[in-house]
């Protein structure tokens, strides 16, 4: 994973705006199911280049601390930081093998169990983010959605397609997705089912697990149309899950 998005670097701001990657619908849904962030610590785990790092500490966090794989993605969340002091803490280090960096109120992780390369390697992820949770806290992951279809609509206005995706995919199945920005390129990932996210989660110590379908805002809603979303809506490549330490 580390590879595929340092050769991404500063690309990746393209892909931040896409109408899915927006605050229409990805950002819209996953800070509803967060809830109030004001005065709350906050570990951004596969924070990329600090979207939503960074977002945190505008929304009031008391700290915000972000993880990334890749040493390209933290270089350009330290630029950014230095641009523009907001107190954000950057390391890149592999989450399933992330030292420890204190205990949160909140762990978060938008894109990143289904880069586990198998149940084991989710199991080590989900073992740290809990260890770094305050008893109580909640760890919030937006991720690929088990139950996409590839018989449903898959369309490119949205910004993502997945190619070649089996009409039943099993566990570890390889899959890519291709973001169409303004130098598109492609991402590479595994796909495991809900059971399986369950059930490692569950081994690692969360409970209360709540998943979420995407929903769309209204102020994407006033722009687009209801009927623009509607595919990406009955289909969406994305899903938010909460789970309680």
């Amino acid at each position: 994973m580390s590879a595929q998005y340092d050769s991404i670097g500063e690309k990746v701001a393209d892909w931040d705006v896409l109408p899915v990657r927006s605050e229409y619908i990805e950002g819209h849904t996953f800070f509803k199911v967060l809830g109030p962030i004001a005065g709350q610590s906050v570990l951004d785990v596969a924070c990329g280049d600090g979207l939503y790092t960074r977002q945190f500490k505008a929304r009031g966090a008391s700290r915000a601390v972000g993880v990334d794989v890749s040493e390209e993605m933290i270089r350009v969340g330290r630029k950014l930081e230095d641009e523009q002091r907001s107190g954000i803490e950057y390391h890149v280090s592999d989450v399933a093998e992330m030292a420890n960096l204190g205990q949160f109120d909140l762990v978060t992780a938008v894109y990143l169990l289904h880069y586990a390369h198998s149940p084991e390697h989710m199991l080590r992820m989900c073992r740290n983010i809990h260890a770094h949770l305050k008893p109580g806290g909640s760890f919030v992951t937006y991720t690929f959605n088990p139950g996409f279809s590839a018989k449903g609509p898959n369309s490119t206005r949205y910004g993502i397609s997945m190619l070649d995706f089996p009409q039943a995919p099993q566990d570890g199945h390889a899959i890519t997705a291709e973001l169409h920005t303004k130098t598109p390129f492609t991402i590479h990932f595994s796909y495991w089912s809900q059971a399986t996210h369950e059930q490692v989660l569950r081994e690692a110590g969360f409970h209360s697990l709540t998943w979420t379908r995407p929903e769309c805002s209204s102020e994407g809603l006033l722009k687009y149309g209801q009927a623009f979303w509607q595919d990406y809506l009955d289909n969406p490549h994305g899903i938010a899950l909460r789970c309680q330490r």
